[in-house]
């Protein structure tokens, strides 16, 4: 009897591992993690995405290949962040559910089983929760409760740690996500968008044994300014005319009170010297008011084309991301 080939065979459920300089860690996690996963009694593969590792990680994924049939390697060519390397594993991924985790070990594989529980459930994407962190206070725990909170509050999704990268997604879901720059952080949020149920679920947290965290106070920047980004996305990138044009209107009240200043001003003394300032300014404001909304027409065409192709996409059989 032909045996079926390994990237042939149908697959449950995909652990997706982005690692980047984590050759002390890898081959201890794989080998806490196959225990776990044949204890499932699921068909599983494990995918780790090399980040542009440049260290020895490479050499020991290939090792691990090697040896496990069901673990499978993706590597880029340098390092472009953790959002490209999740995108990366979750093109490659072929289960039906994907756990997602670092490559650390400050996760605990133990508790995939857990977050797939919560999936059975009914929800679609379950976030792990770190509520007991064995980081710093002031560094890490700290920025991260405050970041936490003004993404819930922000996203209206109640999750206390959207930065665990441990987390379980149904294949419908991560198909239906854009992932470009640092939108990793915020997967749940974007899950949303997509009406996904979404839950969470206290998890591990292990302090690191090997090697050095990536991550420091430099990110609280990047955060703030993806959290803009977010809020653009979440609340207008369906309808983005809105967006422009809740910018325009500051600019065009301005203009007008600027214009009729200027009017006031030359009726009031009709022979006086000729008014420039005054009506330069209005003429700017009501320029600038009308450019913003001129591109909130622009992004609206931009959508508008975006959900065609889309739907077409789905019509002929097409991925459609």
């Amino acid at each position: 009897m032909p045996t079926v080939p390994e990237a042939a065979r149908p697959v449950d459920l995909s652990v997706l591992v982005p690692v980047y300089n984590e050759e002390g860690n890898v081959r201890a996690l794989h080998a806490e993690a196959v225990p776990v996963l044949d204890r499932l009694r699921l068909a599983w593969e494990m995918i780790f995405v090399d980040d542009g590792s440049t260290d020895g990680t490479h050499a020991a994924l290939a090792e691990i290949r090697r040896e496990d049939a069901r673990v499978r390697v993706v590597r880029l060519r340098r390092n472009f962040g953790q959002t490209t390397a999740l995108a990366a594993g979750f093109d490659y991924a072929r289960g039906d559910r994907v756990v997602t985790l670092d490559g650390d070990l400050q996760n605990d594989p133990r508790d995939i089983p857990l977050l797939l529980e919560k999936m059975d459930e009914g929800y679609e994407v379950v976030s792990g929760w770190r509520r007991d962190r064995k980081e710093p206070f002031l560094t890490r725990r700290l920025p991260s409760v405050a970041a936490n909170r003004l993404i819930a509050f922000l996203s209206g999704v109640p999750i206390h740690d959207f930065g665990c990268t441990l987390k379980a997604y149904d294949r419908s879901v991560f198909e239906r996500l854009p992932l470009y720059a640092e939108t990793h952080r915020f997967l749940p949020a974007l899950a949303s968008l997509t009406g996904a149920r979404t839950t969470e679920a206290v998890v591990r947290h292990h302090p690191r044994r090997f090697g050095r965290s990536k991550y420091g106070l430099s990110r609280v920047g990047k955060v703030l300014v993806d959290l803009l980004a977010l809020q653009m996305i979440l609340h207008f990138s369906t309808r983005p005319r809105r967006w422009f044009g809740a910018l325009a209107l500051p600019f065009a009240l301005s203009g007008a009170a600027c214009g009729a200043w200027a009017a006031a001003a030359y009726f009031s003394r009709p022979e006086g010297p000729p008014m420039i300032v005054l009506p330069g300014a209005t003429f700017l404001l009501f320029f600038l008011s009308f450019f913003l909304l001129s591109l909130g027409w622009f992004a609206e065409l931009v959508a508008a084309t975006g959900v065609r192709e889309k739907r077409l996409a789905r019509v002929l059989g097409g991925p459609g991301r």
